[in-house]
């Protein structure tokens, strides 16, 4: 069916408005045209299952994320305390680097191992302290978790020192 312009449809009435006069619409005419008109619309609003599962699957997902975020992605006793975990990742940062700087300042392997002896020890603490923070979150735990990782820290750069100075010596 051709797409007229509105010129061209008042044209074609004017030259043919005998004929409209003459032909009567058939007598389900009405009828017919209604149907049309509402199947028509039926086709547009007919998106509205589709949006409905669209939304259902967005909220899954949504809750899906919350709950791996929650078991998996958290940030570990962020429950506790904010300012805790940003102080925990603090010495943490500081700690993997300082444990970078004296394992690539060491240059005999005995010492190699002595160092990595000690980090295990280290390490065992750490677990041993981690478990009963989580175990029980009170300030006292807390406070001996923060005096570790200071403890720690410390050691670590004392290490680095003591093994930079010694390099130097040696050279």
């Amino acid at each position: 069916m051709k797409n007229w312009e509105d010129e061209e449809l008042e044209k074609f009435i004017r030259n043919n408005k005998d004929k409209f006069d003459v032909y009567k619409p058939e007598r389900n005419h009405d009828q017919h045209f209604l149907n049309k008109l509402i199947n028509k619309f039926k086709e547009v609003i007919n998106i509205v299952p589709y949006l409905v599962k669209v939304g259902i699957a967005t909220i899954f997902i949504f809750i899906l994320s919350f709950l791996l975020w929650r078991t998996y992605i958290c940030p570990p006793l962020s429950a506790i305390s904010l300012k805790y975990w940003k102080v925990e990742h603090d010495y943490k940062y500081q700690i993997n680097r300082s444990t970078r700087l004296a394992y690539n300042s060491i240059n005999n392997l005995e010492k190699k191992a002595k160092f990595k002896s000690e980090l295990q020890k280290l390490d065992a603490t750490y677990k041993i302290l981690k478990k009963q923070l989580k175990e029980n979150p009170s300030a006292d735990n807390i406070a001996n978790m923060l005096r570790f990782y200071q403890e720690e820290l410390l050691t670590l750069e004392e290490n680095i020192q003591n093994y930079t100075n010694k390099n130097i010596q040696s050279n």
